[in-house]
């Protein structure tokens, strides 16, 4: 197994054998909710395990909140790619990444992928604006303290600004935390019964899935370390999952900060199955890794809150 595949392919036959046993219950009039039959008729892996999910940790929050939510990480996300190529409205933020920005067009490609993620970004925004999403903080360019220091401009992540490896870091942090946390959102959508936007929701977390992908291979380009994966897979938890060793100069609160982000990715056990006992399984791999790599694992929305609320200057709700 290389570092572009994960075990998904090994296990998913022995996932589609539960469903398949799990439909027979349910057929035959075994006790389960609304959510997973629902998953189940869809056919969806993704749909299934959030439905499972919220059976395991029931959360509940209306559409519109999800929503509102979700476009509050869209726009800081959005806001920081202006920020570092350049095009933000904010002069202060323009002025912070200066130094960085030239550094990030003589890697290789890294422009115009930085730029297409923030159209991505932009995208997502007009769709959840579209379905009924709130700007509820009346966030602007200058609501954001990208260095994550509570709007004292002299966080954790100052270093950014002008640091290639720092900036990187911080992109994949920022996109990991997003895939997270629409993976922790599904359940409540799914409980909301809208479909659509449950769909459009999960198509949200593949794309900042991809987006994490393409920033590892970025930092693989500039010299990070092989357990930084380029399939953009996460293996083990804490601030190790980040990948960071190539940048001895981190202080203790960026640290701490990304051991928030990676905090239990080194799950191996999923809808109450141990990934690493299943029958069949490839030999000669490091199975509790690969088990680890295999599926994203959801924040709660307060979860969330504690990681990003350091780069807004304005206080959000956790709930």
């Amino acid at each position: 197994m290389n570092d572009n595949e994960t075990l998904i392919g090994s296990i998913e036959p022995d996932i589609k054998h539960r469903l398949g046993d799990r439909a027979y219950q349910m057929a035959h009039g075994a006790d389960t909710s609304s959510a997973v039959r629902a998953g189940l008729t869809m056919a969806s892996v993704p749909v299934m395990l959030a439905a499972l999910a919220r059976d395991l940790n029931a959360q509940s929050a209306s559409v519109t909140s999800v929503l509102n939510f979700a476009l509050m990480l869209e726009i800081f996300e959005s806001e920081f790619y202006k920020a570092v190529l350049g095009t933000t409205s904010s002069a202060a933020h323009k002025a912070a990444f200066a130094g960085v920005r030239g550094k990030v067009s003589g890697l290789a490609g890294a422009t115009a992928a930085l730029q297409q993620i923030q159209k991505h970004e932009a995208s997502h925004i007009a769709f959840l604006e579209a379905n009924g999403a709130t700007n509820s903080h009346k966030l602007s360019a200058d609501s954001f303290d990208f260095t994550g220091g509570k709007g004292s401009g002299t966080g954790p992540f100052a270093a950014a600004g002008s640091d290639l490896d720092v900036l990187l870091l911080m992109a994949q942090g920022v996109e990991d935390t997003g895939v997270r946390a629409f993976k922790g959102q599904a359940p409540n959508l799914l409980a909301a019964g809208n479909p659509v936007v449950l769909e459009a929701a999960l198509r949200i977390h593949s794309v900042e899935a991809r987006h994490a992908s393409k920033i590892r291979r970025m930092r693989r380009q500039h010299g990070a370390p092989a357990t930084v994966r380029l399939s953009g897979a996460i293996r083990g938890g804490g601030s190790a999952a980040a990948g960071a060793s190539n940048i001895p100069s981190l202080g203790a609160a960026a640290v701490t900060a990304l051991s928030a982000i990676y905090a239990g990715d080194d799950n191996t056990t999923q809808a109450g199955v141990n990934l690493t006992t299943l029958p069949n399984l490839p030999s000669g791999i490091d199975v509790t890794a690969a088990a680890q790599e295999a599926f994203d694992e959801p924040l709660t929305r307060a979860e969330i809150t504690a990681i990003v609320q350091p780069f807004f200057k304005v206080p959000i709700p956790s709930a």
